[in-house]
């Protein structure tokens, strides 16, 4: 049994008109990882992702204005992100002793809007699209969708792997476009069911913000 204490939280963050620029851009994860100096394995959530389709840029945006930081650095370090043209606020409470301390999200929370954000984007893939796989035996892949099974929930991708190209039917919710920006570090890889579209106000568990 998992000891949930164990489990990665999460900071949240609201972001500034040049921080959602950034996120719109896909670069602020990479912003926010140089203000934190931390390297680029370091968890950021940015619910936002952006591909090209029929020649237009498409933006999907799940909570326009936030993002999302794993906790397990000095606390200071994530509020002097405040003093960035990025983050307008780190969400926080006082405790017992008037200290501010960060407001957390479990990664249960974060893990919904990941699945939610790689559903909106399967929803839109269609024969002809360009893809990467996030999950399974093909993790990294990219390759050009051939054909839906929508009954299955699965599509058939031709991908090239060290010279071969291979057709191969996995699961639609292994794959989205493969022009977004990686958002879903430690995507979950398995079916989601039964999701429903959230606030952030019902995503944040108790506390004072401040």
């Amino acid at each position: 049994m998992v000891d949930k204490r164990d489990e990665t939280t999460w900071a949240t963050l609201e972001l500034t008109r040049a921080g959602e620029q950034k996120a719109i851009e896909g670069k602020l994860a990479e912003s926010l990882r140089g203000l934190l100096s931390v390297d680029d394995t370091f968890p950021i959530f940015v619910p936002y992702a952006t591909y090209t389709k029929g020649g237009r840029t498409v933006s999907v945006r799940l909570i326009e204005g936030y993002a999302f930081v794993a906790t397990g650095l000095p606390e200071i370090r994530y509020f002097s992100l405040e003093k960035s043209p990025l983050v307008a606020r780190v969400f926080s409470s006082e405790n017992k002793r008037g200290m501010r301390v960060l407001h957390t999200l479990t990664n249960d929370r974060i893990q919904g809007m990941r699945d939610q954000l790689t559903e909106s984007l399967g929803s839109d893939i269609e024969v002809g699209s360009h893809v990467r796989v996030i999950g399974g035996n093909y993790r990294g892949l990219e390759g050009t969708v051939v054909d839906l099974f929508p009954d299955q929930k699965k599509v058939a991708v031709q991908v090239d792997f060290r010279s071969l190209t291979s057709l191969v039917v996995i699961p639609s919710n292994l794959v989205v476009f493969s022009t977004t920006e990686d958002t879903a570090d430690g995507v979950n890889t398995s079916p989601s069911e039964g999701e429903e579209e959230m606030s952030l106000d019902e995503l944040v568990e108790g506390g004072k913000w401040t």
